[in-house]
């Protein structure tokens, strides 16, 4: 794991002092899991909040996604009533998975003396490469919904179980390069609510997505931009049965 430099520190307190006035970010150091971001929106209320844990793909690790990919705006822009985490998770093939339970990556978040869990939906979304965290997850009982940015990568069986596990649980699922797994899994779905582009997603002010328990988008963005152009990322989000916050003005 890359060390964090003071003035790097220094700079993600900034970025995330904008993203609502009375919004609060912590990042908690581990000794063998990396770093955890937690950012809590202005405005959240603790007694109706839920718990969205964020894991981020290949070729980057939490912090520099967490700088460059701007996550304290778009969860902000999400406008959701939530505790946000965003782990450390592997960087390439070769790395190991970094919180291969879930489990024990919230109990380290409990563990700080500010923070305190909600007791709302748990909710796991993870893109590209998060596919090899997310699939150690979903034998969490307390689980209630993936969210998969292009990140189905082959994972079919195990995700088709864990939907029908329990009717309570949901699937989000956008697909780019991971088209072809998705198009697999949803064809023996009968129940999902097909998406063409998230443009359609945001027409509908994710009324119909909210209402679906399984949806699939066949997103028009490239890979990346699903999590880099400040637009799907929160578009995706608010697709989730989650409150949302109260703004303080």
């Amino acid at each position: 794991m890359r060390a964090v430099p003071a003035v790097l520190a220094i700079l993600l307190l900034l970025v995330t002092s904008t993203a609502g006035a009375d919004a609060r970010h912590i990042r908690i150091s581990t000794r063998h899991h990396g770093a955890i971001h937690v950012w809590i929106p202005d405005g959240y209320d603790a007694e109706h909040a839920g718990v969205v844990v964020y894991v981020h793909g290949y070729f980057t690790d939490v912090d520099d996604a967490w700088r460059n990919h701007q996550l304290a705006h778009q969860f902000a822009d999400s406008g959701l009533d939530a505790m946000f985490i965003a782990c450390e998770a592997p960087e390439s093939a070769v790395d190991a998975v970094t919180w291969p339970s879930l489990r024990e990556l919230l109990a380290r978040v409990d563990a700080e003396p500010s923070l305190d869990l909600p007791d709302g939906p748990l909710i796991a979304v993870g893109h590209s490469g998060a596919h090899r965290t997310l699939g150690e997850w979903l034998d969490d009982p307390d689980l209630h919904t993936v969210v998969l940015l292009d990140a189905l990568y082959g994972k079919v069986s195990e995700v088709g179980a864990w939907l029908a596990q329990s009717p309570d649980h949901r699937l989000i699922d956008i697909s780019v390069l991971t088209r072809p797994w998705a198009e697999e899994l949803h064809k023996s779905l009968p129940e999902t609510v097909v998406f063409e582009g998230l443009p359609s997603v945001r027409a509908d002010h994710g009324q119909t997505a909210r209402s679906a328990r399984v949806v699939h988008v066949r997103a028009r963005v490239g890979h990346m931009p699903l999590v880099t152009n400040g637009i799907a990322l929160p578009t995706v989000l608010r697709t989730l049965r989650l409150p949302r916050v109260e703004r303080q003005d």
